[in-house]
């Protein structure tokens, strides 16, 4: 299992990390919220409002094939930061989905 300090220290020096942050959060964000580049609803999933609309414009960047550089780079770590409580929480779910496929 991956703790908030894992995955704080990864964002930190890896932009790989960092691009994915943003899709694991657009990916969390609701249809509606997607469409409209905002967060409508205030439930802790996905970008916050602050964050909604540069965290789906970095989202679509790099979902586009893109690679995030300079300050787009700054900002969208800045964002992961601020939410890794939910990827840490993203990426202990996909775990525990992966061991459990290679235990049946």
């Amino acid at each position: 299992m991956y703790t908030r300090r894992q995955i704080d220290m990864l964002l930190s020096r890896s932009v790989a990390a960092v691009e994915r942050a943003m899709v694991v959060l657009y990916e969390r964000q609701t249809e509606d919220e997607q469409h409209s580049r905002t967060a409508k609803y205030q439930n802790g999933v996905g970008f916050s409002g602050a964050h909604a609309k540069k965290g789906t414009y970095y989202a679509k960047w790099v979902m586009g094939g893109r690679s995030l550089s300079g300050r787009h780079l700054i900002n969208a770590r800045r964002i992961a930061l601020r939410h890794s409580k939910q990827l840490v929480e993203a990426a202990n779910h996909k775990l525990s989905k992966e061991r459990k496929k290679d235990d049946d």
